[in-house]
C-alpha cells in the first residue's frame, strides 16, 4: 500500500545552486534545487533491504566492524534518493528471506552482521536470525 503524504507534509526548505539531489556541491550541476524534507517511518526489513540491495552502495565488512554510525546513517541517505517505494518493499522482502534463511545465500553472514548494525544505530528490532547451520549441527552434537 502506498503511503500518503497528507499526514505529515513536506518541509520547502531553500533553493541553492550547484548542487548535486543530496545537497552536495556540484560545480557542473546549472539547475537551481530546492531542498524537500519528508518524514518516512521505515522498518528493520525495509532499512536491510534498502542497505543491502540499493543499487550504487557498496557496503563491506570493513564498513561495520568500523562502528562508524555516520557512515550508516549517510548510506541510508542516499538509498532514500536512489530507490522507489515498489523497489524497497521488493528488496525488504529479499532481505529478510536472507536474514531469516528462508533463501540460501552467500549474503548470510553479512546481512545478519548488517542487521546488528541497523539495530544499533537506528533502534529497530530485529527478529532473531536463525543459527547458521554450522552453528546448529555443532549445538546438537554436543547435546
Amino acid at each position: 500500500m502506498h503511503g500518503s503524504l497528507n499526514t505529515q507534509p513536506l518541509t520547502i526548505g531553500s533553493i541553492s545552486s550547484q548542487v548535486s539531489v543530496l545537497g552536495e556541491s556540484d560545480p557542473g550541476e546549472t539547475r537551481p534545487r530546492v531542498a524537500v524534507q519528508v518524514t518516512l517511518h521505515l522498518s528493520f526489513a525495509e532499512i536491510l533491504g534498502r542497505l543491502l540491495f540499493t543499487s550504487g552502495l557498496m557496503l563491506t565488512h570493513e564498513d561495520l566492524e568500523t562502528g562508524n554510525e555516520a557512515n550508516i546513517v549517510d548510506c541510508l541517505r542516499f538509498t532514500l534518493a536512489q530507490t522507489g517505494y515498489d523497489t524497497a518493499e521488493d528488496f525488504a522482502d529479499m532481505a529478510m528471506d536472507i536474514y531469516t534463511g528462508r533463501r540460501t545465500s552467500n549474503l548470510h553472514a553479512f546481512t545478519v552482521s548488517l542487521g546488528n548494525v541497523i539495530t544499533h544505530v537506528f533502534g529497530v528490532t530485529a527478529p532473531e536470525p536463525p543459527a547458521t547451520p554450522a552453528l546448529s549441527l555443532a549445538t546438537q552434537a554436543a547435546a
